[in-house]
């Protein structure tokens, strides 16, 4: 099975989901033409990492046993403990993150009686509910580059501790890795280092237009300073050069590695 399509099927059925929460709300806020549990609806549906974590195990039970046993089914899932430490974490950042604005948000609108900014949206249904699904939107799109790039970092990082652990065992020749991942760039763990971290920017996207009161327009280009400064400061300065200086150093004489560095793009995966 191709090493992305657990994320790739995790991630459709987290995005029905979210799909599906924001349907519900809608259906209900549209003919009232109230937008009260707007923001409450679209922040609290990050809360479906849950959903993106625990998805693999869930199928596997399938959802005639879920419904069956549902008890026993839950007892099943994995502890977190065997989770990856950066999937706890940025999970447990943007569940406090969502909790706590979307509560606000929440609050706000009530005391307010509505949002201002949905005083014309609500007049026309087709308008509204579209209002809904870009907060869906964003998060996929956001998310589906989270996913990707974090794919592409355990990955490749399990891909060159076996190669090392190969070297070390004397079961391979090769004395640098240009197979799997290694073959599409020479640096796919660092593709997918800054590749996450863009895809976690464009999904809080949303929050810049969300009205908090303390976000300007000009936020968003300025928090689109970490992803770039990571990519600059990893490609650029600390990252690829030192590691790049020294494998030249150590293999430069080898054609097979002339070859190598000159048919593998360094930084973007070939595609074909």
């Amino acid at each position: 099975m191709p090493f992305w399509f657990i994320p790739a099927r995790t991630l459709v059925a987290t995005t029905v989901a979210a799909a599906s929460v924001q349907f519900a709300v809608a259906a209900v806020s549209v003919p009232l033409r109230t937008d009260m549990v707007y923001d409450l609806s679209g922040y609290h549906i990050r809360h479906l990492h849950l959903c993106f974590l625990y998805y693999p195990s869930l199928s596997a039970v399938g959802v005639k046993n879920f419904l069956s046993s549902p008890v026993a089914a839950l007892s099943s899932l994995p502890p977190l403990a065997m989770f990856h430490p950066r999937q706890l974490i940025l999970s447990a950042m943007t569940l406090v993150w969502a909790t706590r604005l979307g509560s606000h948000l929440f609050v706000r609108a009530i005391e307010k009686g509505g949002d201002p900014r949905f005083d014309e949206i609500k007049k026309n249904r087709l308008r509204f509910w579209g209002a809904f699904f870009d907060q869906v939107l964003w998060d996929f799109i956001g998310f589906s580059i989270w996913a990707l790039g974090f794919a592409f970092e355990v990955v490749a990082d399990r891909q060159k501790a076996a190669h090392a652990k190969a070297l070390k065992d004397k079961k391979t020749d090769e004395s640098f890795l240009r197979t799997g991942l290694w073959g599409l760039c020479r640096f796919p763990n660092y593709f997918g280092e800054c590749s996450l971290w863009t895809g976690a920017y464009i999904a809080s996207l949303g929050v810049f237009s969300a009205g908090t009161g303390y976000l300007s327009p000009w936020s968003a280009v300025c928090a689109a300073a970490a992803p770039a400064f990571e990519t600059l400061l990893i490609t650029k300065m600390s990252g690829i050069p030192l590691i790049q200086k020294y494998h030249d150093k150590k293999h430069g004489k080898k054609p097979e590695y002339q070859e190598y560095k000159k048919n593998v793009p360094t930084f973007f995966p070939k595609l074909l």
